[in-house]
């Protein structure tokens, strides 16, 4: 019964209402145009119709392109990240060899030290030996 009801107040409510618009639309201004600017109206609605078309037919390309070039980017910031990882490890092999080499520097230069002064003391007991058979 309630839908019954719902439909014959709808169609009241838009028998009533129809006069009301049908007045609206007959009050309407009406325009006169000539061929000539009929035609030149339609030839402007082609050519933005043609540029719109234009339009996103660029558009889609550029969103491809940008699509792409987002893509590209999270490749190189992916490489970068890898690059930087394998930066800092070659680093930290560089300092850990320069500090071997350093030391290597440290102990030749204390073995030269010590063998220099080995030469030297044999030189000083090979003249003393020699000064002293030359003596007798």
């Amino acid at each position: 019964m309630c839908l019954k009801q719902f439909c014959a107040i709808t169609a009241v409510t838009l028998c009533l209402l129809l006069p009301v618009s049908a007045s609206a639309a007959s009050s309407a201004t009406t325009y006169t145009m000539t061929a000539a600017e009929m035609s030149a109206l339609d030839n402007r609605l082609s050519l933005l119709l043609q540029q719109t078309k234009s339009t996103r037919q660029a558009l889609a390309e550029s969103q491809a392109a940008l699509t792409e070039s987002r893509v590209e980017l999270s490749k190189l910031k992916s490489e970068s990240i890898k690059l930087q990882i394998e930066l800092k490890a070659q680093s930290s092999l560089l300092e850990s060899v320069n500090r071997s080499l350093k030391a290597s520097a440290k102990e030749e230069a204390r073995t030269r030290r010590r063998i220099k002064a080995q030469r030297n003391a044999a030189i000083v007991v090979a003249v003393g030996l020699l000064a002293y058979a030359v003596d007798k």
